[in-house]
């Protein structure tokens, strides 16, 4: 078969990736959802409303959040086929069928907001909340329209402090849950195979966290404010409840998370993980611009490079980036590292490869952004693994 001249297909490549062609592309992605969601309304088969409010943050006096409106899954049966149930119950997670044109209010407090679902049924809202405390606060949404009665979710929204003396942006795969995203066919069956309960953290992970969390006094021997933690992924949106309940099963700080979603959207048909991390970063240093951050990551993927980006772009605003190793030291990817990151340190970027959270944390101590008890605790972790 001929090939296309090279200009002819670079071109052509072009106008596929191009968001005027993501959008045709996720407008009939919509209306063919539409349809189908009609179908099942009539045929009797739809099974009702879900709302799902993702945890949101505050800055500038605005709370972003973002909502899904989708059918409520069909749960699994009972089957004698091991982990069948597990593995039906992660893919629905990919199957769940969103609620295209959804109105939903948004509330936080007396703040209220009205937005409409794209055509993957989530909600983004931009919310004005003045005089809004330092802290967690509840948020609600209600879906109305759809169904005999409305369709409320809850969720939560955090306003970091200011004073604190850093925020903490961490990745999710291989940094704080145990993923294998360079073994294959061993990710997809931890993946697909387990639930929340059987999903292992990283030892002493949780212990490192919590000592950031709990940092050290201030010159008066109070406690500073806690900083918060933001979780960042390219991982999909469907995989949000189970991230979220493993956050909290093995005891990590809670914190917004920021997923990716693997279908096309009015700009992408197919989204760049790395590019995506880039942009969740980028936009935390800019929501929080007298901040400084703990950037947390691993050699697996491309934190090195986007964390050393963020050093670069915003001199002075890292606190510590560390890099978790993953393979071992022998890894031609980790000794190309491990002496860049020693450059990086000669040019005052405080980017460091760790063998494991002890390293972490001993450099954490001795930069003050966590007490030796902290380091104690992810020995004692370390040991008990």
């Amino acid at each position: 078969m001929p090939r296309l001249p090279r200009w002819i297909a670079a071109d052509l490549t072009a106008k596929l990736r191009s968001p005027e062609a993501a959008a045709v592309v996720a407008g009939l992605e919509g209306k063919l959802t539409e349809r189908r969601r009609d179908y099942k309304v009539q045929s009797g088969a739809f099974r009702g409303v879900r709302v799902l409010v993702y945890r949101g943050f505050v800055t500038d006096n605005v709370a972003k959040v973002r909502v899904r409106v989708f059918e409520t899954p069909e749960l699994p049966g009972d089957s004698r086929i091991p982990y069948w149930e597990v593995a039906q119950s992660n893919l629905r997670r990919h199957a769940a069928l969103s609620i295209v044109g959804a109105q939903v209010e948004l509330r936080v407090g007396r703040h209220r907001a009205t937005e409409v679902t794209d055509a993957h049924g989530f909600a983004n809202f931009s919310l004005p909340v003045p005089k809004l405390r330092t802290g967690w606060h509840p948020a609600e949404a209600v879906v109305a329209g759809i169904g005999d009665e409305p369709t409320v979710g809850a969720g939560l929204v955090i306003k970091p402090s200011l004073t604190a003396p850093f925020l903490v942006i961490s990745d999710i795969d291989d940094t704080i849950l145990l993923t294998g995203l360079t073994e294959g066919l061993t990710m997809v069956a931890r993946t697909l195979l387990r639930d929340v309960e059987q999903r292992s953290a990283i030892p002493g992970m949780s212990a490192l966290y919590r000592g950031l969390a709990r940092g050290v006094p201030g010159r008066t021997g109070k406690p500073r404010p806690e900083p918060a933690f933001f979780y960042v992924s390219t991982g999909s949106w469907s995989f949000y409840s189970m991230l979220d309940q493993f956050v909290e099963l093995r005891d990590f700080p809670s914190g917004p998370m920021f997923l990716t979603d693997w279908g096309p959207t009015e700009r992408y048909l197919r989204r760049s993980g790395a590019e995506h991390k880039r942009a969740a970063v980028r936009r935390l240093f800019k929501a929080y611009p007298s901040m400084r951050f703990v950037l947390v990551g691993d050699s697996g993927q491309r934190d090195p490079l986007i964390y050393e980006e963020m050093a670069r772009a915003f001199p002075g605003r890292v606190a510590l980036a560390l890099i978790r190793q993953v393979g071992s030291e022998a890894d031609e990817r980790n000794n190309q590292l491990r002496k860049h990151a020693e450059l990086l340190q000669a040019e005052g970027i405080p980017l460091h490869l760790v063998l494991d959270a002890r390293q972490a944390a001993q450099l954490a101590a001795n930069l003050g952004l966590c007490d030796q008890e902290t380091v104690m605790q992810v020995g004692t972790d370390l040991h008990d693994s």
